[in-house]
């Protein structure tokens, strides 16, 4: 999806006909629908909507600061592929609703990291071999996010998920159990089966410089090794064919 020929909200209320919608996942501060809509020319389409709980976050400031974030995940070269386009938008969910945030994202059929087994994740080497280039990209954008100290990407688990999955997730940082990481069932037009969708939006982040500080020095080093440590068994994993 171009998120460019997206058609922004008129009257400042959603331009969606929904057909159908289900949670997909919840972080702290925002709410994943995967969502089936049908466009002005009556075609079916399924996309991410995602929704910010946080009222403030529909402020012109907050909603400029989730785009820079989105600007710098897609500019980061190793790591764009693995981001959809997005299109940031203020919007009522109906007439006489609080305006909120939101933003709009394809949506590929598929599983988050937390729901797969290792048998049927590593089974095919095309996603393996995304997998490492995800860890990798994803280790120097946290590097990165640390020198010039901005917020990080949400690797984390969303407390939704089951209990084994967010100890490991978000506790342990393995993002091996992240629900913020999907495979797809299917590969899209480039080959592609690995997207991040960044479930945070990192608004939590920016409440106070203690919490940002903590998320990227602390959380941020511990999500780095984890991720080069993940990066080295998916590395053996190419070179042995299978799951050691």
């Amino acid at each position: 999806m171009n998120a460019e020929k997206v058609p922004l909200p008129q009257n400042n209320e959603l331009p969606l006909n929904i057909r159908e919608s289900k949670k997909h996942t919840e972080g702290l501060e925002s709410i994943v629908w995967k969502t089936l809509v049908q466009n002005k020319d009556e075609q079916e389409k399924l996309v991410a909507l995602k929704q910010i709980k946080r009222e403030q976050f529909a402020t012109d400031e907050e909603m400029r600061k989730s785009k820079e974030f989105y600007d710098f995940l897609k500019g980061f070269p190793k790591f764009s592929k693995f981001v959809p386009d997005t299109l940031y938008f203020k919007a009522r969910m109906s007439s006489g609703e609080k305006v909120g945030g939101y933003a709009l994202q394809h949506f590929w059929e598929g599983k988050s990291l937390d729901k797969i087994k290792d048998e049927e994740l590593y089974k095919d080497p095309d996603v393996v071999r995304q997998l490492l280039e995800f860890a990798n990209a994803a280790s120097e954008i946290l590097q990165k996010t640390r020198k010039e100290k901005i917020p990080k990407p949400d690797f984390y688990t969303a407390y939704n998920a089951d209990t084994r999955a967010v100890i490991l997730g978000t506790v342990l940082a393995n993002p091996r159990y992240s629900t913020n990481v999907v495979i797809s069932e299917k590969p899209n037009e480039n080959g592609q089966r690995v997207f991040f969708i960044d479930t945070g939006v990192n608004s939590y982040e920016r409440m106070s410089k203690i919490a940002e500080n903590y998320g990227r020095e602390i959380g941020g080093r511990l999500q780095e090794l984890q991720f080069k440590r993940w990066a080295g068994k998916l590395q053996k994993i190419l070179e042995n064919g299978k799951i050691k």
